[in-house]
């Protein structure tokens, strides 16, 4: 599966950045594309905790399932696609003088209908670079004074 990874630093505490990304209601407000998540199975985030989501991946509607594979707080979180387009999300967040490093790392498969649609996967790729870079400036705005 193609694989893009993007860093950036925040001005806010691991902890509070950890707890705001592992709450996958939350994630439409920051991941782009992502129109819905429900039936999320537990209020607390642990390893197990399934969620249905709805995502408009470049015009392609993407619906499914998704389980968090680890969660180790404050400081590792994945979880990974059962049902729709495969993919892995992992969110590393590292503490930074008060500050927390932040990586979002996404292994994905890419849909039939996409490449077509695009002719090339390293255009699909640099989109979804793009998107994991746009990801992570939400996350920033959202949190930072």
């Amino acid at each position: 599966m193609p694989k893009v990874s993007e860093t950036v630093e925040i001005a806010a505490p691991q902890e509070k950045v950890f707890e705001f990304i592992t709450d996958p209601r939350r994630a439409p407000t920051f991941v782009p594309g992502l129109n819905r998540i429900s039936n999320v199975s537990s209020p607390e985030p642990k390893v197990g905790r399934t969620w249905e989501f709805e995502f408009n991946w470049h015009g392609l509607i993407l619906a499914g399932k998704t389980e968090c594979k680890q969660y180790r707080s404050p400081s590792f979180y994945q979880f990974q696609t059962l049902t729709g387009a495969q993919s892995i999300w992992t969110y590393r967040c590292e503490p930074r003088d008060g500050r927390t490093q932040l990586t979002l790392e996404a292994e994905f498969e890419l849909p039939q209908g996409l490449l077509s649609r695009f002719a090339t996967r390293s255009v699909l790729e640099k989109m979804n670079q793009n998107r994991a870079h746009e990801t992570l400036m939400n996350v920033k705005a959202l949190l930072e004074p």
